[in-house]
């Protein structure tokens, strides 16, 4: 009997060695579906700090603007958008009008606001008491 089942395990070799493939092959299938995962979240981390970097690539796309203190005209002596508005020195008081009604309203600087974002139409009118930076952003 002995015999028997050895000359049948003899016979059957290449089956045999077939499962232990077979199983060597799903441990292997299971380690790269797990590196798969590994993969597709760091992916997935560098898309979102990617857009993050375009967004503020975007940001710092347009040329600042000095203006000192004074009155300006949107669509005359600076282009009608969104800015950020940044004291230079100390700052003061920063109003943006439409027509007799101001829309923005707000101290810049070391007594108010360290910056402020607004968004500014054709024929606004930006007052400014002391300089400050003006910063495209979308």
């Amino acid at each position: 009997m002995s015999t028997e089942i050895s000359d049948l395990k003899d016979d059957h070799k290449d089956i045999i060695k077939a499962i232990d493939n077979k199983n060597e092959l799903e441990n292997q299938v299971s380690e790269k579906q797990d590196q798969l995962k590994t993969l597709s979240s760091k992916i997935s981390s560098s898309k979102e700090e990617l857009s993050k970097l375009a967004g503020q690539v975007t940001a710092a796309a347009g040329v600042p603007k000095t203006l000192s203190a004074g009155k300006y005209t949107v669509g005359k002596d600076v282009k009608a958008g969104r800015y950020k508005a940044t004291p230079i020195g100390d700052g003061s008081n920063f109003i943006v009008y439409d027509g007799d009604d101001p829309i923005v309203n707000t101290v810049l600087g070391s007594d108010g606001e360290a910056s402020y974002t607004f968004e500014c139409d054709e024929g606004n009118i930006i007052q400014t008491e002391s300089a400050v930076k003006l910063t495209p952003v979308k």
